[in-house]
């Protein structure tokens, strides 16, 4: 209760303050800036979407806010459309071409995305500018605002309607991000791959996503016409993207108080640059801040001397620059830049992160309890294993050029069945289970789930079809929280429609979800490290977490790709069990492992692999004795070992 109150307590006291602003301040321009700190509210917790949440830098932003303020003043001066009109063409404008860039940009990573929406910007500046039948070119576009309902805003009524607008999204967002959706947006930038493994669908949720936040640059577009009422193209070119950007990174990325903080940062701060007392009150605190977080970070042994010393630097000459220069307002890129090298360097979660461990540690504020763990009964219902035919691979290939990696592989994995997987190394038993689980496509061969036939190349299908893996490399999603690793790949718990999430009307299923999750880190032991970020657990318990979460689909077949690799002895005994737990339940695994003894312990039949083809199948004690099972493995056959050396003692079973 106590965090619920200091959260939505600050929340209403922020927008309540903001909605008393008309009536405190009687200076237009105050009011102007404002209004203008709401409007960039907005089209920052729709950039926040693509920076902080996908991890890519999105340059096309600035153009979303053009096209809509284009679309709203044409759709006024041309149409004659009312304000709630323009507004909503401005959005859609927004929404539909951030979903057409959006198709081909988000093939791209890095560099290479980030010039994409570079690209969308030019052609966007150029498009405004040279239609000058419809955009008035250079010589810009005039308008008047519309009245709302009927009735003409003043100055102070279009403020409050910037600022509901800015809490309705601040609400819509909230509820988004902390719902199935958010955590699956925030997964695709650790894992793309688990994130498709898991059966979410990376690239609809990249482009979701992206076409969300074009959306709100679009409608903070159409806000920003009927502020100035006047456009020219040459108003959103690169310079407002870089100050946008450089926004999101001060305020705080993945954080809605982070957007606002940041929109204050670029309408006010460079008001504020031209008196020098507040100019070196700013930067007196900066350079307070920085000292405190980085001599606590040496102390602890948290922060290198460099991301330590450069922000208290960079601050000092903010502090000194104060009292050498004549007109602050002169250096203001020179300031901007030393405000973000400071802040990147030293407080990469910007400036709330850094306030929000503060205010934790002041209020001693309490995480929201978790809820008791559902029975496991419930989560993975028991199966019958009546061992008919699960799993048929027939005849399967996959040649990686001249390269045969599997080559005329025909298996069968019996429902209730615990299937080993063996080889020496290049075997192609991970190529096996790329191929399964939908990673790479078979080259010839089919694969039969249940006498149907398996998808092709798409992890996302094959997860959607009942196959769960985990990774020999662990592919988890490290910013995530152990529950919310679980909570991305749950399935079968998430049923209510998006608008109902949106308007936060879908909380009690998201408690059922979290007892569904925390009864799957019960049974790997991983419940007291619910709230721990992946990143943070030990190896072990991240290699449990993987299994977790794979089970967390509900899946009709499991692959544990290598579960013991680098375990502890304690571990692997721990595994041993776990394993045979979730076997009891009725599910179907196969096991690629290079511990023997785990695979004797747990396998009921083992499939030996060499160069892609299978040489033996059987028992685990059948297949240790199979002569070709030797020589692969030893390189050579006990009557070639006897004949080169008659008085050696046989190999060891």
């Amino acid at each position: 209760m106590k965090r619920l109150l200091l959260i939505r307590g600050a929340e209403l006291a922020l927008f309540a303050l903001l909605a008393t602003v008309p009536l405190l301040v009687a200076n237009a321009y105050a009011l102007a800036l404002l209004t203008l700190l709401a409007i960039y509210g907005i089209l920052l917790i729709g950039l926040d979407v693509t920076v902080g949440y996908l991890g890519q830098i999105n340059l096309g932003h600035v153009a979303f806010l053009g096209l809509g303020a284009y679309a709203a003043g044409i759709g006024v001066t041309r149409f004659g459309l009312g304000m709630p009109s323009a507004l909503a063409a401005a959005t859609a404008v927004g929404l539909v071409l951030g979903s057409l860039l959006a198709l081909p940009a988000l093939r791209l990573e890095g560099p290479q995305f980030a010039l994409a929406t570079l690209s969308f910007t030019a052609l966007s500046f150029t498009f405004l500018n040279e239609m000058e039948g419809l955009t008035g070119g250079a010589q810009g576009l005039s308008l008047t605002r519309p009245p709302l309902f009927g009735h003409d805003l003043s100055p102070q009524g279009f403020y409050w309607l910037c600022t509901v607008l800015l809490a309705c999204v601040w609400m819509i967002m909230r509820n988004l991000l902390s719902s199935q959706w958010g955590r699956a947006i925030e997964a695709l930038r650790d894992s793309p791959i688990a994130t498709d493994a898991m059966g979410v669908g990376v690239y609809r949720h990249k482009v979701a996503a992206f076409a969300l936040g074009s959306a709100l640059g679009g409608l903070a577009g159409g806000l920003y016409a009927f502020n100035f009422q006047y456009l020219q193209p040459q108003s959103f070119v690169y310079d407002l993207m870089v100050i946008l950007l450089m926004g999101v990174v001060l305020g705080g990325r993945k954080s809605l108080w982070g957007a606002f903080v940041g929109a204050s940062i670029v309408v006010l701060l460079p008001n504020l640059l031209s008196n020098r007392l507040i100019f070196q009150a700013v930067s007196g605190l900066g350079l307070l801040m920085a000292l405190v977080s980085g001599i606590r970070g040496l102390l602890r042994k948290t922060t290198r001397p460099f991301q330590a010393l450069a922000p208290i630097v960079s601050m000092g000459l903010l502090v000194g620059g104060g009292l050498l220069v004549a007109n602050t307002e002169d250096w203001r890129k020179g300031i901007f830049a030393l405000m973000l090298f400071s802040v990147v360097v030293g407080l990469p979660e910007g400036l709330m992160g850094f306030a929000a461990r503060f205010l934790v540690r002041l209020f001693r504020v309490a995480p929201a309890p978790l809820p008791a763990p559902s029975s496991l009964d419930e989560v993975l219902p028991s199966r019958p294993a009546d061992g008919s035919t699960l799993l048929e691979l027939i005849d399967l290939k996959r040649h990686f050029g001249g390269v045969k990696a599997v080559d005329g592989l025909s298996m069968t994995v019996r429902s209730g069945q615990i299937h080993g997987l063996i080889g020496p190394n290049g075997s192609g038993k991970s190529t096996v289970v790329n191929v399964i689980s939908g990673l790479y496509p078979p080259s010839s061969g089919r694969m039969l789930l249940r006498g149907k036939p398996l998808p092709l190349g798409s992890l996302y299908r094959a997860a959607r079809s009942g196959v769960a893996r985990t990774f020999q490399n662990l592919q988890l999603f490290s910013e995530l929280t152990a529950i919310e690793n679980v909570l991305v790949a749950l399935n079968g718990v998430y049923r209510s429609p998006l608008p109902l999430v949106l308007l936060g009307m879908a909380r009690a299923e998201e408690r059922h979800a979290r007892a569904d999750a925390l009864a799957l880190l019960e049974l790997m032991g991983l419940k007291d490290q619910a709230r721990t970020k992946a990143k943070d657990l030990t190896y072990g318990a991240q290699r449990f977490l993987e299994i977790a979460r794979a089970l967390a689909r509900r899946p009709d077949l499991l692959i544990l790709d290598e579960p013991a690799a680098g375990l502890a002895h304690p571990d692997v005994l721990q595994l041993i069990e776990t394993i045979r737990r979730v076997h009891q339940r009725g599910i179907s695994i196969i096991l690629i492992e290079h511990h023997m003894d785990v695979v004797s312990e747990l396998c009921t039949v083992v499939t030996v692999l060499d160069g892609g083809r299978v040489i033996a199948e059987g028992s685990p004690e059948d297949v240790k004795r199979h002569p070709k099972v030797v020589e692969a493995y030893l390189g050579q056959t006990d009557r070639d070992r006897e004949a080169a050396a008659p008085d050696a003692p046989p190999l060891p079973a």
